[in-house]
C-alpha cells in the first residue's frame, strides 16, 4: 500500500466518534483487490450515485493504472 493509504489508516477521519475510510480510499482498495465481489461493490456504489469526480481524481493522483478498470466498472454500472 502506498503512503497515502498508510496515512488514512494511521490517522483516519472521524465521524460521530467513529473512524471512517474515505470513499476514494475504499474504492481504491477494492480495485486493488481485483476480486469480482469487490468490483460488484464498486458497481453498486456507482449505481447509488456516488460522486465519481473525487474518486477519479484520487486514482489519477495515486493509481492511474487502475483507471481502465474503474472506467470499465463505471460503464457496467451505468448500463445496468
Amino acid at each position: 500500500m502506498g503512503s497515502q493509504i498508510e496515512e488514512v489508516l494511521n490517522h483516519p477521519p472521524i465521524s460521530e466518534g467513529l473512524a471512517i475510510v474515505p470513499l476514494e480510499v475504499l474504492i481504491y482498495m477494492k480495485l486493488v483487490a481485483r476480486r469480482r465481489k469487490d468490483q460488484v461493490d464498486v458497481i453498486e456504489l456507482i449505481k447509488i450515485g456516488v460522486d465519481l469526480k473525487p474518486i477519479r481524481h484520487y486514482l489519477e493522483q495515486y493509481a492511474s493504472d487502475l483507471l481502465p478498470l474503474f472506467d470499465k466498472l463505471v460503464a457496467e454500472a451505468l448500463t445496468e
